[in-house]
């Protein structure tokens, strides 16, 4: 067949025209519009006009036996009108999808030409389509045609022996070496490295991975991305599509990660200790396990919180001054860490707002930043670092929620009264703790007792009446249809009458019945039994435990403890609960002892004057919170409050009132308490009664079984 001559003298353009018109039955100049958008040239419209001479029914079923550009003809003329057209099935399936590849001259689909070439695969025998062959003329798959070292070069970069993806002026480049070029993603217009970054509409790869939509995981059934496909051309997510290959070092089938000098393939676990995983880094010069684009941890951390402390409208890429303290407290981070954390778009989001705006960075500015953990573990890291200086956390969180628990009051008079109540009240008192820092409890007392009054006078407002006109028969039936946690609006009724914003009214004390939340003694014993024995238990159950079992030490104050409340002289270990030091018995002793020497929270940052925590938290400076280790002790059968409440009846039984406040750390009057509540009201109903006057002789009654006759 000789190759076409555009310049035989006819007019092929009108005689294609005219040829599709009769087939299509669309108007001629929206049928030359129709081939112009599939082929200008002249030489593949001779082409399209000698396939449909050759085939009349190539545009109405038999499309799979024309060339590539039929197809899209045919596309193209069913999307202007022609509906009487069909888009032609696959030759070998008889499925409609594109047939984009060619097998025994005719048109099919990918899944069928993979079909036609499938092999054993030499390298991990299976049955794949061939993508390449050794120099043997053995087939290889494609993923093993990726990992085998005949198709592999040394990174120019990072020296390891991987498949390239770019070749530069210093050698070859891997896919973690290679950087994209950086600009304006035309999607989340966000500066970053990005796919068609000199074209029009540049895009990045978190924007590129985002637009391809989830399908359907043949494997387990999921709605995720897909990333591989089976050999029927079927959607496999990452997890079950990545290939596992046995490890040559541990013979466990897992992933690749890695590979010998040899091209042996090694998994996560022995990659780690392999010598290959060490190469020089490129910025530091430092010999380890790299990162990324032949940097180290440190370098990588350091290069992306630059780059998302940089202002994207910033040409230069360097970060503004008012931000050094911010940038030099976060580097403070462990490297792997800081990476971790910046992956996360939420915090992504906030430096990147910190690098749009202007000014240093405060703790208001933190406060109005989401999300709340996100923003709790950027505050911690500041302070430690000393970017912001340190505030009480749990008093500033009480403010902001006062805030907002004012706004859903009615009336201005009233929600000045109530504000004037708790800053003089409470907020007043807890601002003066000197050296000492308020508790979730303390916080939560002061919650709870503006909830209740907001309720009060929510309920007020819905009878008609409000605090000013408030009577006696509104505060009996309030406290009649609820809980017996409404009388803690004791204290602001009082306060309002006081003032005259009120009538004074009755309400009477908020009380609790401390030894209603008990546990028998015997599964008392049972615990402290279960923990002396148990070495399954994590130390810091076993530990806080038996303080709250046999100490009754409250979670919040026990996370309070740090290593210098704790002597150890080799013979015996005290720890400082109260103005006494207190013996620790046999097994607790030992286990303070192991909780001082092996100290361990899940902070990625040490500050430099960071309290030695006896229990160190998640947070940078701040101990393990409180509501965590209630949690822990729960999980382990052990209820704090009950706990302790019968740990503190046992004990206020057996010894003095002063005792329990020196050597336990409680106030004289919780002790006083206690030790009544021990006691219980027999004896001192008993001394009320000797007090009390004799009452005189009433007169005498007849008696009137004597009047009978």
């Amino acid at each position: 067949m000789q190759c076409p001559s555009p310049d035989d003298g006819r007019d092929v353009l009108a005689d294609l025209v005219r040829l599709v018109t009769a087939t299509a039955r669309l108007p001629p100049d929206v049928v030359e519009q129709a081939v112009r958008s599939v082929e200008r040239s002249k030489t593949g419209q001779l082409r399209l006009l000698w396939a449909l001479e050759d085939h009349p029914r190539l545009l109405t079923g038999d499309g799979a036996q024309g060339p590539p550009r039929g197809l899209r003809l045919i596309q193209a003329l069913i999307t202007r009108g022609a509906a009487h057209l069909v888009d032609p099935p696959c030759p070998f399936c008889h499925r409609t999808t594109t047939l984009d590849m060619g097998r025994d001259g005719l048109r099919c689909c990918r899944t069928c030409w993979n079909r036609s070439r499938t092999q054993t695969c030499s390298r991990c025998a299976r049955d794949s389509p061939v993508a390449t062959r050794t120099p043997d003329g053995l087939p290889l798959c494609a993923n093993c045609c990726r990992t085998t070292p005949f198709h592999q070069r040394v990174c120019a970069r990072c020296g390891e022996l991987r498949r390239a993806v770019q070749r530069t002026a210093d050698g070859p480049l891997c896919s973690h070496c290679f950087q994209l070029p950086t600009a304006t993603c035309s999607i989340c217009h966000t500066t970053r490295p990005c796919h068609f970054a000199q074209g029009p509409a540049p895009v990045c790869e978190p924007c590129q991975i985002k637009a391809r939509p989830p399908k359907e995981c043949s494997r387990c059934g999921l709605l995720r991305r897909a990333e591989y496909r089976t050999e029927s051309g079927e959607p496999l997510c990452r997890r079950c599509g990545v290939p596992r290959i046995p490890c040559s070092r541990c013979d466990r089938p897992r992933r690749v990660v890695g590979r010998t000098g040899e091209g042996e393939p090694l998994c996560d676990t022995c990659w780690k200790f392999h010598e290959r995983a060490r190469r020089p880094c490129c910025g530091c010069g430092a010999v380890e396990k790299l990162f990324h684009f032949g940097l180290c941890p440190a370098c990588a951390a350091r290069r992306q919180l630059t780059l998302a402390l940089s202002d994207p409208h910033n040409e230069a890429g360097t970060v503004r001054p008012e931000l050094e303290p911010v940038y030099a407290a976060l580097l403070g981070v462990a490297p792997q860490a800081l990476l971790a954390w910046l992956r996360l778009g939420s915090a992504r989001h906030i430096l990147r707002d910190f690098a749009q705006a202007t000014g240093p960075v405060s703790h208001e500015t933190l406060d109005n930043c989401q999300p709340v953990k996100v923003v709790r573990h950027l505050r911690a890291v500041l302070v430690a670092g000393g970017a912001l200086p340190r505030r009480d956390e749990h008093l500033a969180e009480l403010e902001r929620w006062l805030g907002q628990t004012y706004a859903r009051i009615g009336t201005v008079e009233e929600r000045n009264a109530l504000r004037s109540f708790i800053t003089w009240h409470h907020l007043h008192r807890l601002r003066r703790l000197k050296g000492k820092s308020v508790t979730q409890g303390q916080t939560d007392g002061v919650r709870h007792e503006a909830a209740a009054n907001v309720r009060l006078l929510a309920w007020l407002a819905r009878q008609g009446s409000d605090l000013s006109s408030c009577t006696q028969d509104h505060i009996d039936a309030w406290l009649a249809e609820g809980s017996a946690n409404r009388t803690l609006v004791r204290s602001f009724m009082m306060w309002a009458a006081r003032r005259s914003l009120a009538p004074p009214l009755h309400v009477p004390f908020h009380t609790s019945a401390f030894s209603a939340e008990v546990i028998a003694q015997d599964l008392r014993w049972d615990l402290v039994r279960r923990l002396a024995r148990d070495e399954e238990l994590d130390d810091v159950d076993r530990a806080c435990g038996l303080l709250v079992l046999l100490f009754a030490q409250r979670p919040s104050r026990i996370i309070q403890l740090t290593c210098e409340h704790v002597t150890d002289t080799g013979e015996k270990v005290t720890v400082l609960l109260g103005k006494v030091p207190a013996d620790m018995p046999a097994p607790l002793d030992e286990l303070v002892r192991r909780l001082v020497q092996r100290r361990r929270g899940h902070s990625a940052v040490r500050p430099a004057h960071e309290p030695s925590w006896l229990l160190p938290g998640a947070y940078a400076g701040r101990p393990m919170a409180a509501a965590h280790l209630s949690r822990r002790l729960k999980q382990i059968g052990i209820r704090p409050r009950a706990a302790r409440h019968t740990a503190l009846m046992d004990i206020a039984a057996d010894l003095p009132a002063v005792v329990i406040s020196r050597l336990l750390g409680f106030h004289q009057n919780t002790a006083d308490l206690w030790h009544r509540e021990s006691r219980g009201f027999g004896p001192e109903y008993a001394a009320d009664l000797t007090r009390r006057r004799p009452a005189r002789n009433p007169k005498p009654t007849p008696n009137r079984e004597s009047t009978l006759p």
